[in-house]
């Protein structure tokens, strides 16, 4: 009898486990923006709000979830300290913050200093951000407590750290980009120790090529039966590389002349990613690597196809969703890049779509949460008002989506 209630008890734990990890990194599982909370209404009211709170400061970064630990950072409101602060999922309660000196860097207009999302393990949470001229990285355990911290001098800003860190197979990797000197890098670190374990040197532009940083996040890729971290950059193209010590498993060019900004995003070993500038896409490439080091290219599309610069794509049961900046809402066959339908959603957007519950969420700039539906005809489904601009990516977990506006943080429970 105990036999069965132990192995009851484990399956128990290991269900809510699953449950609970369900938003670990920027746009969720492998950076899919695809959650499992059901029954969430087409349109919040504020009776529909579980909790809600206004954050001390600003920031673009996305929350993340571990446990019932929810995760962002802000810019405090002195514009000289950036946090990493912890909340209660359930209830809205801060439960600690980690704060540090932010010394002033060139940036984007539309950019802030918190703006790069961090990400979580069983051993706590990882983050990297810009300041002046270092990159720097750093582990906190689920306590708040520094476990490690590491920096790099001698970077320039172009428009301001933005990309965010990722784990997979578990090494901490990220792109630390720089304008002048070009001593951009991919950087891959144990994230018990912060030690290095490889690092990728960026093609060096040449004559009157421009360096474009690197504001997508990487992804993991099956490619001819082993895993491989997927990167892109204007100068480099695609990548895909051995977790294990960075080495160049399969690569892909493809002659860019626009920055990577949106991720990359990974569907059933497919891979899809855009480049643009001046709010609008402007190139892409839909990929499958293979066991070889040279992955089938599916099709390409250019401006006017429907591309978003900023917000990253959504790939779900065969069908790529498209979500402009300028509020044009775009699907294709995944496969072959055929248009299905392109409608005007309204409104400007830097959050990215996410899907859950057999519906699409997006924030706008402009204070709506859309609601979309899925499938091959054009439906809006709800608009929710909110109180301030969006730029963040929702996330969702334990049952619930969480929102982050430019001045709120708040929770809706699926019934």
């Amino acid at each position: 009898m105990k036999s069965i209630t132990l192995s009851l008890f484990t399956v128990f734990l290991t269900l809510s486990l699953g449950q609970a990890q369900e938003w670990t990194r920027f746009r969720g599982p492998n950076g899919s923006g695809i959650g499992k909370t059901t029954g969430l209404p087409n349109e919040f009211t504020p009776a529909d709000q579980e909790w809600r709170i206004k954050l001390d400061g600003v920031g673009h970064s996305s929350p993340v979830l571990w446990g019932e630990n929810l995760y962002l950072t802000i810019l405090a409101p002195d514009g000289k300290t950036r946090k990493l602060l912890c909340f209660d999922a359930t209830s809205g309660k801060q439960k600690w913050e980690f704060a540090a000196d932010v010394a002033e860097h060139h940036q984007h207009r539309f950019n802030t200093f918190a703006s790069s999302t961090p990400t979580v393990d069983e051993n706590g949470v990882y983050a990297v951000w810009g300041s002046g001229t270092r990159t720097i990285a750093l582990g906190l355990n689920h306590k708040g407590d520094k476990l490690w911290e590491r920096e790099w001098d001698g970077f320039t800003s172009d428009h301001g750290q933005a990309a965010s860190p990722v784990l997979i197979q578990g090494v901490l990797v990220f792109h630390a980009d720089s304008k002048d000197d070009y001593k951009s890098q991919v950087r891959a670190l144990d994230p018990k120790t912060g030690d290095d374990i490889w690092e990728l040197e960026r093609i060096t532009p040449s004559g009157d090529d421009k360096h474009f940083s690197a504001y997508s996040t990487p992804v993991e890729v099956m490619a001819g039966g082993r895993p491989t971290i997927a990167v892109v950059q204007t100068n480099d193209g695609w990548k895909g590389l051995d977790p294990k010590n960075g080495s160049v498993a399969w690569a892909y060019d493809g002659d860019y002349k626009f920055r990577s900004v949106g991720s990359i995003v990974e569907n059933n070993g497919q891979l899809f990613a855009s480049f643009g500038s001046g709010g609008d896409g402007k190139q892409s490439s839909a990929l499958k690597p293979n066991e070889t080091d040279k992955p089938d290219v599916l099709f390409s599309l250019e401006k006017g196809s429907g591309l978003g610069y900023v917000p990253t794509p959504l790939i779900h049961d065969g069908l790529l969703y498209l979500w402009g900046d300028g509020g044009i809402l775009t699907v294709r066959d995944a496969k072959t890049g055929e248009e299905i339908y392109k409608e005007r959603v309204i409104g400007n957007y830097f959050s990215s779509p996410i899907i859950t519950g057999g519906k699409i969420y997006c924030g706008s700039k402009d204070g709506e949460l859309i609601c979309a539906a899925l499938g091959r005809k054009f439906e809006i489904l709800g608009r929710s008002k909110l109180s301030a601009g969006m730029n963040a990516t929702p996330a969702v977990a334990l049952g619930r989506i969480f929102i982050r506006t430019d001045t709120h943080l708040f929770s809706v429970k699926g019934k």
